[in-house]
């Protein structure tokens, strides 16, 4: 049975999406184009749906009421795309821009029918057009309560690192400050009120946590912990508006959810736990703002249902599409209606409605139709043993369709380093493997989500025992019989640059070329370097990476720059001259060295772009430039001489 809506409501914005091509080898772009659709949202009382789908090449906003089925859309935007988007009662909507994959700043409003539209808050780029040398930003942060007019946002227009919140008006764009950030706090808690009534903030080595009993009362400190030693962190107020849903990672490795007293700063009850994994957060109830459920990254995303009716609703979807996470996306205020976001590894996500009383369902549409989840590669969760015996885990994708035998390999660690790689649709895991190599992605040491002790375990370790995980990962790989030991690339962006420059310093013998996407290539320039905004949190940096001065020795012992007469083999540069995190030295001066030593090079460098190419023409160029690169020093399974291959001119470069 279907519902009362079906697939011709959508079908003025699916005839804007061109039909997937059936060529042999999946073309490049389709990999990383942006999605066709997206954010598909219920209406509170679920008489309407916002969608967001391409116009002109650009994500635009449309609502389909579901009594008419007509389809109504609201913006006609050809510069930008429309994202996050949120209803604000049945009748108006707040949603932001991105610009080339970049988040505007920009927050607006509109009427469900089109009409009455509003700039809440002006883009960064409008600002500085408009000749601001101070740009600032202002952010929708939760809904206020029950109310279909006012939502709370942030905005540091008082103060650039330290963001103050505001009760906003979506028609009149009129707001005022109900909560002065004290210094340093960057995540703020509203109840089920809207009174924003705690903060956690982190400033040197220290993490804290405020609160206040009443929406106008004084904040006052509850505790501050030493961020190697655990802390409280507030995910949302409970039903009572008196206790706290947190994370705590107190006296334990895994981080717990538990409910937490804010007046006594004490614990009440720790509600659930992983011995694997950090929990994540909490499904809140938007009826009466109850305890839904949990959530936490595992082998896969995992949702955890407290709520018998959810858990079995959950498991009727499951059954009807299995072998994906089915997440409730959107649901009407009441639950009856639910947009099911099915996703995977091989799946970048198709929409379903569901009417949870007739408990029917419905496709609607995938964000991506050109591509086929059959022709995409399976991401298997695995687990290796370090040479300490620390346990790493990490993903292994094979390509479709080849004996999983002697294949080239790409070793692609993550970057940050302080995050993890997650199982879902990667676009460009996809893309490598297509090409017929396998991919190995491993959470090493200094990774997040494991807990504590192998979070700690990495610090102070780059180009050491975080590399060695690294090369762990590889060595077993190869024992498999999966890999072929003489076909073998690293590939990592950000850290994952700095690890890729490691590994043919320090481990030369294992691999035939590597691309440095906008890499660190030496600490001490990373410390001397970094954004003002991370200032405050410097110690927290150097207690991670190493100290200039204190580790000196060691910092440059495990400098790639400084070890540059170790590589011996191709590198693929790619770097952004906008780029405020990794400086553009840590390209020149090393491949400057390279150059020297004659090892071949292939240099990309885009005066438009900062960390990681967001420029459609850039992202596609650097991909072709990578595949040609690998096909070409990933072809035989002979040594590569340097008269081999040609060593690139580049422009002029710093020396140091």
């Amino acid at each position: 049975m279907k519902t009362p809506w079906s697939a011709l409501a959508l079908s003025i914005v699916l005839s804007l999406t061109a039909p997937a091509r059936a060529d042999d080898v999946i073309p490049l772009e389709d990999f990383f184009k942006d999605p066709s659709f997206d954010e598909i949202l219920i209406s509170p009382g679920g008489t309407r749906v916002a969608a967001l789908s391409k116009w002109k090449e650009h994500l635009n906003l449309y609502v389909i009421d579901l009594k008419t089925k007509r389809p109504t859309q609201l913006t006609g935007v050809d510069t930008m795309d429309v994202t996050d988007v949120q209803w604000i009662g049945d009748n108006r909507l707040i949603f932001t821009g991105r610009d080339d994959g970049y988040d505007t700043g920009g927050l607006c409003a509109i009427d469900a029918d089109g009409k009455n539209s509003r700039i809440l808050g002006k883009s960064i780029k409008q600002q500085v057009n408009e000749g601001s040398y101070a740009p600032r930003q202002t952010d929708f942060l939760d809904r206020y309560g029950e109310s279909t007019d006012d939502i709370l946002v942030i905005s540091n227009e008082r103060r650039e690192f330290d963001p103050d919140v505001y009760r906003m008006n979506v028609h009149t764009g009129a707001k005022r400050m109900v909560a002065r950030n004290p210094g340093h706090i960057m995540h703020w808690i509203a109840d089920g009120t809207g009174a924003v009534r705690a903060g956690f903030g982190e400033v040197g080595r220290d993490l804290f946590l405020i609160y206040r009993e009443k929406a106008d009362g004084g904040w006052r400190e509850i505790s501050r912990w030493d961020f190697q030693k655990g802390a409280i962190e507030p995910l949302a107020f409970d039903q009572s508006n008196q206790l706290l849903y947190v994370l705590s990672s107190l006296g334990r490795d895994t981080k717990s959810i538990c409910l937490y007293d804010p007046a006594t700063g004490r614990i009440v009850k720790e509600l659930f736990a992983n011995s694997v994994y950090d929990m994540d957060g909490v499904i809140i109830s938007r009826v009466d703002h109850s305890l839904l459920g949990y959530s936490y990254e595992g082998k896969k995303p995992e949702r955890v249902w407290t709520d018998p009716t959810m858990k079995k609703l959950q498991a009727l979807v499951d059954q009807e599409l299995p072998g994906i996470r089915n997440v409730f996306y959107s649901r009407s205020r009441d639950n009856t209606w639910v947009v099911i976001d099915a996703h995977s590894d091989r799946d970048p996500g198709t929409f379903y409605l569901l009417n949870a009383r007739t408990l029917s369902m419905e496709k609607l549409v995938s964000r991506m139709e050109s591509i086929k989840p059959a022709h995409m590669a399976e991401m298997k969760p695995i687990q290796y043993q370090a040479r300490d015996g620390m346990t790493i885990h990490g993903y292994l994708t094979l390509p479709v369709g080849k004996d999983p035998h002697n294949l080239p390999l790409i070793v692609n660690p993550h970057g940050g380093p302080w995050v993890r790689d997650e199982w879902r649709f990667i676009p460009e895991v996809q893309f490598l493997a297509s090409r017929g190599y396998a991919v190995l992605q491993m959470n090493f040491r200094g990774s997040t989500g494991y807990g504590g002790k192998l979070l700690t375990a990495g610090y102070g370790q780059w180009g050491l025992s975080m590399q060695d995980d690294i090369t762990d990962g590889v060595r077993w790989v190869i024992s498999q019989g999966i890999a072929n030991p003489k076909r073998i690339a690293i590939y990592g962006a950000s850290y994952g640059g700095y690890a890729t420059m490691a590994g043919l310093a320090f481990t030369p013998e294992l691999y035939r070329c590597g691309i440095n996407y906008v890499g660190v290539t030496d600490i001490e320039l990373l410390l001397k370097t970094i954004p003002e905004a991370w200032e405050a949190t410097r110690a927290q940096l150097e207690a991670m990476t190493g100290n200039a001065k204190k580790d000196r020795e060691r910092l440059r012992a495990t400098s790639p720059l400084l070890n540059a007469d170790k590589i011996r083999v191709p590198v693929f540069f790619a770097y952004g001259e906008l780029d405020d995190r990794v400086d553009m030295k840590h390209a020149t001066r090393l491949a400057s060295k390279l150059k020297d030593n004659h090892v071949p090079i292939e240099w990309m460098v885009r005066s438009d772009e900062g960390h990681g190419y967001r420029h459609w023409k850039n992202k596609i160029e650097f991909y072709q430039t990578a595949e040609r690169f690998l096909a070409e020093n990933l072809a035989g399974t002979t040594e590569v001489r340097m008269g081999d291959l040609k060593v690139l001119e580049l422009p002029a470069v710093e020396k140091r």
